[in-house]
This record gives structure tokens, sequence and C-alpha cells, in this order.
């Protein structure tokens, strides 16, 4: 029988009934991911009226850098904490201690390079709040082992109350700031809130303290895999903020405050949703890393499904954009309807590329993965080069078809070198949902030529409801498609019938 102290660390258990611990605990997330998503729009539309474009864009500025510098802080040890089979708490320590210091160490080089970010972008102002949001770096750092280990354990439960509770905090301490007058440093004290709330609730709910670090723990191996995974996601952070950093050398603050507003609203669905899901995901697979078969079957089975929510989602913000904007970001905002509709387009690349991603780490292949972050860097820097050439809108749609026609395509066929899955069953798999998505975008945009209502919420639900039935319908004409969609229907009731 296993010590109690060391039963944290033991995930044996965990490989039997992992179709029904996968659904139970996607169930969960998803649940209160729902709560989050309105908090998030909540605070949205609050926030919008209450500051300016350009204390968005502020802050934009800075979190290029900090979010940049959160990629280092896990170093890839959270997920080496999860993936691994055995591990012991001599192991975890010693990588708690080693967030600890990565933490410490990007606080106080945040510090000391914000007058550079004031400098670069000629705005006096971030030389504090620089200061200010490096904080996050060494809060952070003191929980990460804590959150991998109930990742782990997959207490999806527990995380997602960590996560509402410190979201919500957050959100409060941010709208009084901006009630009381302190305009952007409403944005700075929002996610410094967040960050100690959920270090101090991850502490209480794993209920574990590490030792002392110590010698011969056997954590290289640790160490070398978080290595290469914070490798490919400095790469993938690099590539996906260039667009945001070039709208905000080019346009200044204010035209990096309409890209951030918008950006933040088509992400919703993906940085709201598609996290926990994926960390569900990511546990589920790596118990299961060790047989091809059953690894193949249930990431083409939940990519396709993936696919299918990810195309509907983007169709209805495409559709609805201008309603979008105005309901949740009021009057003032009208700029940001047109930047609102090219994100919207590529929300499709993410979730996709994502899951993909996850397969390769699940399986070990974090050193090719990171190849393929480096190219994707290369392809992105290009495209918006070539995009800056016509301004801020250039870089924009340089960012959403170099997605859509060279990064996300080039992975799928990357990655099946590395993992039991071939091109053509990618193909296979994701075509009738493409086809369904385009068919269902093109009549009920033609639908709004014909009719639409005085009120924003009221076009946003009616054109919202005719495009789930349209693709939802064309979706059922395909049969693999048709069988996703009976084999979720099967798996919602059977978690509704036991919950």
């Amino acid at each position: 029988m296993p010590n109690p102290k060391e039963q944290i660390f033991n995930a044996d258990h965990l490989k039997t009934g992992m179709k029904e611990r996968a659904v139970k605990s996607a169930g969960i997330t998803l649940a209160a991911q729902g709560i989050k998503l309105i908090l998030q729009l909540g605070s949205i539309a609050i926030l919008a009226r209450l500051l300016q474009p350009s204390d968005f864009g502020l802050i934009a500025m800075v979190t290029v850098f900090t979010g940049l510098a959160l990629q280092f802080m896990e170093g890839g040890l959270s997920m080496a904490t999860i993936q691994r089979d055995q591990i012991t708490h001599a192991q975890v320590s010693n990588l708690f201690w080693v967030n600890g210091a990565l933490g410490t160490v990007l606080c106080l080089l945040g510090i000391l390079i914000s007058p550079l970010v004031a400098t670069i972008y000629d705005e006096p102002r971030l030389t504090l709040v620089m200061a200010a949001m490096s904080l996050t770096f060494l809060i952070g750092g003191l929980s990460v082992q804590h959150d991998a280990l109930l990742r782990r354990q997959m207490r999806f439960k527990a995380i997602s109350v960590i996560d509402i509770v410190s979201m919500a905090a957050g959100i409060i301490a941010g709208i009084a700031a901006a009630l009381g007058g302190l305009e952007y440093w409403a944005l700075v004290i929002s996610p410094i809130t967040t960050f100690a709330t959920k270090t101090v609730m991850r502490w209480l709910s794993a209920r574990w303290v590490p030792s002392m670090m110590s010698r011969g723990s056997g954590v290289r191996p640790l160490l070398e895999f978080g290595a290469n995974l914070t490798g490919a996601n400095f790469i993938g952070y690099m590539a996906t903020n260039i667009t945001p950093f070039a709208v905000g050398y080019i346009g200044g603050a204010q035209a990096l405050g309409f890209y951030n507003r918008a950006n933040t609203l088509t992400t919703i669905p993906t940085s709201q949703l598609l996290p926990p899901v994926m960390n569900v995901m990511q546990s589920a697979l790596t118990r299961v890393k060790d047989d091809p078969e059953r690894l193949r079957r249930a990431a083409l089975s939940l990519m396709t499904k993936i696919a299918m929510a990810t195309m509907l989602v983007t169709v209805a913000m495409f559709v609805t954009a201008d309603w979008l904007v105005a309901l949740f970001l009021g009057d003032g905002w009208a700029e940001a309807v047109e930047i609102f509709r090219v994100l919207a387009i590529s929300t499709i690349v993410t979730p996709i590329t994502t899951f993909t991603a996850i397969i390769m780490v699940a399986v070990g292949e974090t050193k090719a993965l990171m190849r393929w972050k480096a190219i994707t860097l290369t392809i992105l820097a290009i495209s918006v080069l070539i995009g800056s050439f016509w301004g801020v809108m250039g870089v924009v749609l340089a960012h959403c078809l170099s997605g859509l026609f060279l990064r996300m395509p080039g992975f799928l066929l990357y990655s099946t070198k590395y993992q039991p899955i071939r091109a053509a069953e990618y193909l296979k798999s994701l075509f009738p949902v493409f086809f369904c998505a385009m068919l269902t975008l093109i009549v009920v945009m033609g639908c709004r030529k014909f009719f639409s209502f005085d009120y924003a919420l009221a076009s946003i639900l009616a054109f919202s409801i005719l495009t789930v039935f349209l693709y939802i319908l064309l979706l059922c004409v395909f049969r693999s498609t048709r069988k996703e969609i009976r084999d979720g229907i099967i798996l919602i009731k059977g978690f509704a019938g036991k919950h």
C-alpha cells in the first residue's frame, strides 16, 4: 500500500476508466468555464466603458513582454510533472525551487528592463507599469508545481474553483480601481490580484509542502524535458505576439487598444473554453501514450470535435461582428469591427494547432515541437513584415492568412512524422467540417442583406441561432461528422445521468 504522503505523486489509478474520467473532468471544467465566460464578458463590457482604448493599448504594450517572461517562469516543468509516469516528492520539491528561482529572476529582470520597454514604444508611463507587472512572475512561480500536482491527479473540480475565485477577485479589484479613477492602473492591479489569489488557493488545495533541494533525486531528465518544452513555448509566444507588437509599433497605443479589445473578444472561446479542455485532454492522452492505436483513435475523434466546435464559433463571430462590438464595447469602438472580423477567421488555427502540439508533448516529442515553432516564427515574421507595408490592417491580414494557408496545414503535415496519425486521416476528418462552415457562412451572410433587428442583442441571438441550426444540419449530411455528433450527445447524456 503506497505511503499516504507519496499518494499525491502516484497516477497509476488514473489509467483505468480513462474515457469516463476525461468526460467527467471535461464536464466540470466546461461548467466552470461558463461561469468564467460570464465574468470575463461582464468585465470587458464594464471596463470598456470606464477606460479609454489607449489605456488598454498601453497595458497591451507591456503584456507582450510580460507574457513572454511567463513562458520562462514555468520552465516547462509543470508539464514535466504531469507527463512523468513515476515521480517523487524530492523531484517535485527540486522543481518547485527551480520555478521559484525563475520567478524571482524574471521579476528582477522585468524591473531592470522597464526603462528599455518605455524607450522602445516612446511611452514614459510604461516604466512603472512594466515594473509593477513583473511582480506576477514572483507570485506565480511559487505555485507552478502545486497546480501541476492537481492536474496530475486530474483534480479539475478544485482547479476550476481556484480559477473562478481568483478571476473574480482580479475583476473586482480592477473595476474598483477603475471606478476610483486609477485609469490604466486598474489593468495592472487586476492580474496581480488574480495571481496572488490563485497562488494561495493552490497551496491550500494541493496540501503539499516542498522540502529543501536535494541531490541524486533524478531530476535532470525532467529539467531537460522542461527546457525543450520551454523553448517551444517561448518561440510559440514570440510568434503569437509579433502581430500585437507590430500593431503597437506602427499604430501606437490607440490602434493597439482597438486590436487588443477585438482580439480579446474573438479569443474568448479559445482563451476560456480551450485551455481547461486541453488540460483534461493532455492529462488523458499522456496516460495512453504507450498505446499508439488507442492514441490515434482518441486523437482523431477529439480533433474532429474540436474543429466542429471551433468552426461554429468562428462563423457566428464573423456574422455578428458589428453587433458584438457595439454590445460589449459600446460607442467609440467602431474601428475595431473590421479587425474583429479578420481575427475571427484566424481563431480557426489556434485550437487545431494547440491540440496537435498536445499530442506531440504527450508522446515526448518536445524537440520536434520546438523545431516547428521556430519554423512558425519565421513564417509569421516574414508575413507580418510584408503586411506592414499596408499598415495595421495589413499586419492583421498577414497574421490571419499565414495561419490558415501556411502555419496550420504545415504543422499538421509535419506532426505526422512523430505521432501515429497520417496526413490523409487529418484531411479526411477535417474536410467535412471546413466545408460545412464555409457553406454556412455564405448562406447566413446572404441572409443579413434581407433582415436584421434594431437591437444588437436581438440580432446576435437571431443570427447565432440560424448559424447553429444550419451548421448542424449540414454536418449531419456527412457520415463522419454525424458520428461525432452522436458520440458527443451520448457522452453528454451519460455525464448528465450520473451527475
